[in-house]
């Protein structure tokens, strides 16, 4: 009897202990990933940021705020938020607007869909330094396909170098990168469009609605959730793209796409200032985190007038 007894409350503690540590046991990978991955590279950025560093003697010595006196002090510091605000203009509005027209294209039924449905995919499969050497290809001012075209059609007398120029140098970046992620957002609204019931529009013909209020009332309202990601999405990409920009231009021509993140990359990787390329990453993410929840409450501010 009392072994019996002995044994159950054995059992009974063993069951309490797997009900409640082995929930940890199984989240503990993961937990340690997210510690590994970016826990400890976020405070390691922070901490660098109030540091100088010294990399010849391999020396950080905490100095406060001077990191950040000096980058708000900067002219290129304040010229690039400028230059970097106008480039995600283009990357936010072209890709949502674009994206969106291709979705409510590719998903109504006519001949050649399938190839349509192809092709949009083909942007977003290139990886971003192709991206940016194919419209370095296309811009070229000796043989670009685009002074080509505009040449052939009588538009230009002689071939125009864009790159060199600091306002065709801005959209032409934000526009390499636009068209990818006009490819990302289309493919993602196109999904959201095709599981519209049917029924609903029936529904709204019979009810007299026109085409401008069943857009507003079905078709906005259902794709709401997804087009905020896609906006979301391409706010983060606009201030966070590097790649196809450095290929194009290197922040050139002068600092004309001198967006934050090569202002990053060249305070770190170049002038090897790991405290002021801190420090730019720091505001770079408070930045890009503050703009994407301005848009995400800026969208759903109107959400019960869809509901």
């Amino acid at each position: 009897m009392a072994s019996a007894r002995i044994d159950r409350e054995t059992a009974q503690r063993r069951k309490h202990w797997d009900r409640k540590w082995i929930p940890y046991a199984l989240l503990a990978p993961a937990l340690i990933t997210i510690l590994i991955v970016i826990i400890s590279p976020l405070l390691t950025t922070i901490y660098y940021s109030f540091s100088n560093v010294d990399l010849i003697f391999n020396r950080t010595t905490f100095i406060g705020l001077e990191n950040y006196q000096e980058l708000f002090t900067s002219r290129l510091f304040w010229k690039a938020i400028e230059i970097n605000l106008k480039f995600a203009a283009i990357v936010v509005i072209v890709p949502t607007l674009m994206g969106l027209f291709f979705a409510l294209l590719l998903v109504e039924d006519f001949i050649g869909r399938g190839i349509g449905r192809t092709l949009l995919i083909l942007p977003w499969a290139l990886p971003w330094i192709v991206i940016g050497l194919l419209w370095n290809w296309l811009v070229n001012a000796q043989f670009g396909a685009i002074n080509g075209l505009l040449y052939s059609l009588g538009l230009i007398d002689k071939y125009i170098p864009f790159m060199a120029d600091e306002d065709w140098a801005l959209i032409f970046t934000a526009l390499a990168s636009a068209w990818r992620q006009t490819s990302f957002s289309a493919i993602l609204l196109l999904a959201a469009l095709q599981t519209i019931p049917e029924d609903l529009y029936d529904a709204a013909k019979v009810d007299g609605a026109g085409l401008r209020a069943r857009f507003r009332f079905i078709t906005f309202a259902w794709i709401r959730p997804t087009l905020t990601i896609v906006l979301l999405y391409n706010i983060v990409l606009g201030f966070l793209q590097f790649d196809a920009v450095w290929i194009m231009t290197q922040g050139g021509p002068g600092d004309a796409t001198m967006l934050l993140s090569v202002l990053l990359y060249r305070e770190t990787f170049i002038n090897f200032d790991l405290g002021m390329g801190a420090a730019v990453s720091n505001v770079l993410g408070l930045i890009t985190l503050g703009v994407g929840l301005f848009f995400v409450r800026l969208t759903y501010r109107s959400q019960a007038a869809y509901a």
